[in-house]
């Protein structure tokens, strides 16, 4: 009997993909299981919608975070998923799982730091559960809308240049430093949402960066059947992961995750209005490489055009 550690997390998650299908007949799933969040349509109206975990021992270590900065990484993580698809955020639950000895003030803050970046983001937390676990856990469901069309992870076509917002790096550099038992703020996810809704306007496709740049762009690929090449010296590292990583530092941003920043491909005609959308971004936006025919695959090339062998891929729960 295989094991999720024998398959790992994404491959179990495209075999069961197999199975579910990703679209309903009815018309009123738009994008089924499988993207950033799911879209359907209700009368008129199309809500985005997705869920996700922050687990002690898995995402975070109790001495790592304050419980209000994990309250606002747990949103921050969803509203990613809805910024991917060119969405706001609007309405959250929030479910907590925590053991019987854990102070009530301690989930007091995780709900106020949540509830203060939902509302930032103008979002409401409107509902939740509390249950009894063995450790601290954060389950949120979102929904949101799209203000104009919804992108996906599946539509990158061959020419396509490829983007990504912000910098890279900062978050895998601090949980790096956690795990070895010295001391590092992890940093606030950055909000995309405005970034979101302001590129899908060009994009071709669109992903959030949340377990690696490389992974991700590989999800993007597969979901587009196409290929994609990197230039690692283009890719944008944060400069607490160069001072931490030096050399190694652009490789590491490449594959670290927990970054929450965007990844879209643009098609070269809008790619020609980028630099004035830019101008009105609230984040730097990096071209770092293109959509090639191809097998789905990411080539990381040296600034000589040479295939770099990277050390590891990308986040995965189980390997």
């Amino acid at each position: 009997m295989r094991r999720l550690q024998d398959v790992g997390e994404h491959r179990w998650i495209a075999h069961l993909l197999a199975r579910l299908g990703r679209g309903g007949r009815d018309g009123q799933v738009v994008v089924g299981p499988g993207d950033d969040a799911a879209a359907v349509r209700v009368g008129r109206t199309t809500l985005l919608l997705t869920t996700d975990t922050l687990g002690e021992g898995a995402h975070f270590r109790a001495a790592w975070a304050a419980p209000r900065a994990l309250g606002r990484r747990a949103f921050a993580a969803n509203a990613s998923d809805v910024a991917a698809m060119g969405g706001r955020p609007r309405f959250a639950l929030l479910a907590l799982e925590a053991p019987a000895r854990t102070p009530v003030a301690t989930l007091d803050a995780v709900v106020a730091g949540f509830a203060a970046a939902a509302r930032r983001a103008g979002a409401r937390l409107v509902g939740g559960n509390v249950a009894a676990g063995p450790r601290l856990a954060l389950t949120v469901a979102l929904v949101g809308t799209a203000p104009g069309r919804v992108v996906t992870r599946a539509g990158a076509r061959p020419g396509d240049l490829v983007y990504v917002t912000g910098a890279l790096g900062a978050s895998g550099a601090a949980v790096r430093r956690l795990a070895r038992g010295g001391r590092a703020a992890l940093p606030v996810p950055p909000s995309r949402v405005e970034a979101g809704v302001a590129l899908a306007r060009v994009a071709h496709a669109m992903i959030d960066v949340s377990d690696g740049l490389v992974q991700d762009l590989g999800h993007l690929c597969r979901a587009s059947g196409v290929a994609a090449e990197v230039a690692l010296a283009r890719v944008p590292v944060a400069p607490a992961c160069r001072r931490a990583l030096g050399a190694r530092a652009a490789e590491f941003a490449a594959t670290a995750g927990e970054d929450y920043e965007l990844l879209v491909a643009v098609p070269p005609r809008a790619a020609r209005r980028l630099p004035a959308l830019a101008r009105r971004l609230p984040c730097p936006l990096t071209p770092i490489g293109r959509i090639v025919s191809g097998p789905p695959a990411v080539r990381v090339l040296d600034a000589a055009g040479r295939a770099v062998r990277l050390r590891r891929g990308g986040f995965d729960h189980f390997r």
